[in-house]
């Protein structure tokens, strides 16, 4: 939160030390530790990638890097898999605290495919909707995000979420509601700006 209000009153170089800070603080845990697996934003996993020394330990270390929390585009995601961290199986999440977890990028698509998200059904699911009338996009268009969970010790239906996403079909039948494709954040959100910062 506080890096999103650097941002937003027009401090970068106050945003970007505090990035760097953090980026120190792995480095420290990089070099003194056996990392297999690395999960970051990908505004942190970028900082990292430009430091050679921090690229090198991950490249030595890291057996996989677990990307979450911003948006990536697909020709990033490209480039980190096949020339900056080509050893590392590199693999995203999406998830939110309203359905108390996390919905992994669905296995097999290639590198041209934006990600594809697949919630854990029956208890985590998701329908992209226009938030003007509630009512779903058809697949293959951009809606914002309403995320559920109902499970035995917790009922959260109805979560309108910060998020825009492609509605995609699900990849099994049984699967309850959609999947979600390409998130990227709303312009505003409760009448706010929506501004990302380093997770």
């Amino acid at each position: 939160r506080w890096v999103k209000k650097l941002i937003a009153g027009g401090d970068g170089a106050a945003a970007g030390a505090y990035a760097e800070h953090i980026v120190d603080q792995v480095a420290y845990v990089l070099r003194t530790q056996d990392i297999g697996v690395l999960m970051c934003t990908p505004p942190v996993l970028e900082r990292l990638a430009q430091r050679e020394d921090l690229a090198k330990l991950i490249e030595d270390k890291v057996r996989a890097i677990n990307w979450v929390g911003t948006q990536m585009d697909a020709d990033t995601r490209h480039l980190y898999r096949t020339e900056v961290f080509p050893d590392a199986l590199l693999y995203s999440g999406y998830g939110s605290t309203m359905i108390l977890g996390n919905a992994s990028e669905r296995p097999g698509l290639t590198d041209d495919e934006p990600c594809v998200y697949d919630p854990f059904s029956p208890y985590m699911t998701f329908s992209v909707i226009d938030p003007e009338t509630a009512e779903p996009v058809p697949y293959g268009e951009r809606g914002q995000v309403l995320m559920h969970h109902v499970s035995k010790s917790l009922f959260l239906p109805d979560n309108l979420e910060r998020d825009t996403a492609l509605r995609v079909r699900a990849a099994d039948a049984r699967q309850t509601g959609d999947s979600v494709a390409d998130i990227a954040p709303v312009q505003e959100f409760d009448n706010e700006t929506v501004i990302e910062g380093v997770y």
